[in-house]
């Protein structure tokens, strides 16, 4: 003889509808629920993007547009000033790649800063609720009327 019971597997945000849900749930003698919440993720971010993970910051754009433009003046100038236009071309796109690099990494640095500081919202809580097959239904519909993000369902069969 065997014997079909139900495991839902459900998401939800943590807010008061999953209180509402469990409640619920335990209103019509339904106690075989185990609820996990999940970590949030750490805005634990690199400066500097590493060959297996980037973020699509880049600290070089501002950096290489600014050394061509001063290069160019450098370069221009340079047929004037004692060094001449080489020397003066190198200086000119070393100093403004290095000014731009500076640019580039205080304004990421401003805009991770801000983010860590913007609140942080709760994470999501996985449900599992253990059921009779006939109480499946039951069990489904008060999920999602309670704001649940996703349900699944499994049949578990157990030979006595």
């Amino acid at each position: 003889m065997s014997v079909q019971s139900v495991q839902i597997f459900s998401t939800f945000q943590h807010s008061h509808y999953l209180e509402l849900a469990v409640s619920e749930l335990k209103d019509h003698e339904i106690n075989n629920i185990y609820a996990i919440p999940l970590d949030n993720r750490q805005l634990d971010t690199k400066l500097f993007d590493t060959m297996h993970g980037m973020d699509g910051t880049s600290l070089v754009d501002l950096g290489l547009i600014l050394a061509m433009m001063f290069g160019t003046i450098g370069v221009a100038r340079g047929f004037i000033w004692e060094w001449g236009p080489v020397i003066w071309g190198l200086i000119g796109s070393a100093g403004g790649f290095a000014v731009g690099f500076v640019i580039d990494l205080l304004v990421t640095h401003y805009r991770r800063r801000k983010l860590r500081t913007v609140k942080k919202k709760h994470g999501e809580v996985i449900l599992i609720v253990q059921c009779s097959n006939e109480q499946s239904r039951l069990v489904e519909q008060t999920l999602w009327g309670n704001q649940a993000i996703g349900v699944a369902k499994t049949r578990i069969v157990t030979d006595l």
